[in-house]
Order: structure tokens, then C-alpha cells, then sequence
């Protein structure tokens, strides 16, 4: 018997939910929050009810692969326009490593150990910054503009872990009970019926006395 053949006949169980996510990121958070709140009436009841558990609200879950739902992302300084719209009462003293932007500075550094690619028109302009640095305000091969451009003010933002924000949202949605997100469950294939998703397949862990998965 083939491995295929043996694969495909393990025995698997079945877990019928409304929505099902896989990969639990920034832009998975944003839309399961924006998702969540309109499953239920003010009341508590449910505004939609759920076709695996009539009664109740959609069953929503997500799987994530990673053992940490803040694995993978890093830092940011953003006008969090989008964290305002989502979280309006955000405070960023709830999520650690977070803070409100404060002081705005922006520097051009130059490369003085040559590890870039610079092109001839930057070497120039690096040329005379380090020439007439005497009567700017350039010091440690930096040069402070003497403005922020538009695109790069965050004023009024914040600066942040993604990381640490992903588990705090994560929580949040955890907490709301309206949500399931289960780290460490990794997805093999989407379930097909025709051209339509009809689920997902998880990715088998473990194996059996022979070694197989």
C-alpha cells in the first residue's frame, strides 16, 4: 500500500464552524474585529445565527500555524489611522512595548564604510554634505532635515510591536467569545467541491508506531 493510499485512509474527524481563517496576521485581526462586532444585537442576543449551532452566533475559528500568534512581525511607527477607526478607546499603555509618537526627527544617513549601492548622484551629494558639514546640522554621518515630509509624519500615531499588538488583539477577540483562534495548527489544503472551499485540511502531527505520519 502506498503512502498516499495509507494517507487517505486515516481516520479524521470532522469540525463543522460557519467561517473558518487560516493564518492568524495584522490584516487577519483587522477583519475578524470588524467581523465580530456585528454578531451580536445590543442585547447580547445573536444578530445572525449560526447554521452548525442554530441559536448561537456564527462559529468563527482561525488557524494559525505558529505557536505564538505574535511570531513573525516586527516593529512600526504608524498614524494608526486604522487602529483608531477599529479600536476607538485604544490605549497604548494596554499593549507592551507600545507608545504614543512623540518627537519627530528625520535623518539622511550617509555610508561612510561603502556597504551600499549608491548611485553616482548620491556618492556626489554625500561628497558635499561631508564637505560644507561644518555649517549643517550633520554630525556621526547624519544629516537632520529641516523638515518631515508629509508621508513620513506619524505625529499623533504610534510606535509599536506588531507582534505584541497581534496578542493583544488576539485576546481581545478570544475574550469577545465570538472568535477561535488556535496557535500551533497548521493547515495542509483547502477542502474543494467544484470550484468552491468547502474547508480546510489540517496538516497531520505525529506519528504512528511505524514512523508514519
Amino acid at each position: 500500500m502506498s503512502n498516499d493510499s495509507a494517507a487517505s485512509e486515516i481516520p479524521r474527524q470532522n469540525m463543522d464552524v460557519d467561517i473558518v481563517c487560516v493564518g492568524f496576521g495584522p490584516a487577519m485581526g483587522g477583519f475578524l474585529t470588524t467581523l465580530t462586532r456585528g454578531l451580536n444585537n445590543e442585547d447580547g442576543t445573536p444578530a445572525v445565527q449560526s447554521k452548525t449551532m442554530p441559536g448561537m452566533p456564527p462559529q468563527i475559528i482561525c488557524y494559525e500555524r505558529a505557536d505564538d500568534i505574535g511570531f513573525g512581525v516586527s516593529g512600526v511607527v504608524t498614524k494608526g489611522r486604522s487602529i483608531k477607526a477599529s479600536f476607538p478607546d485604544f490605549d497604548p499603555a494596554q499593549v507592551p512595548m507600545a507608545t504614543d509618537a512623540g518627537k519627530e526627527l528625520v535623518y539622511y544617513l550617509l555610508d561612510p564604510v561603502k556597504a551600499s549601492r549608491r548611485s553616482w548622484l548620491l556618492r556626489w551629494k554625500d561628497f558635499w554634505i561631508k564637505t560644507m558639514g561644518w555649517m549643517l546640522p550633520y554630525k556621526d554621518h547624519a544629516l537632520r532635515l529641516p523638515f518631515i515630509p508629509g508621508f513620513l509624519k506619524k505625529h499623533g500615531g504610534y510606535v509599536l510591536s506588531i507582534g505584541q499588538f497581534n496578542q493583544w488583539v488576539g485576546s481581545q477577540l478570544m475574550g469577545s467569545g465570538l472568535a477561535q483562534i488556535w496557535p500551533g495548527t497548521p493547515v495542509s489544503e483547502p477542502l474543494m467541491h467544484g470550484d468552491a472551499v468547502t474547508g480546510v485540511r489540517l496538516a497531520d502531527q505525529g506519528v504512528d508506531k511505524q514512523g508514519e505520519p
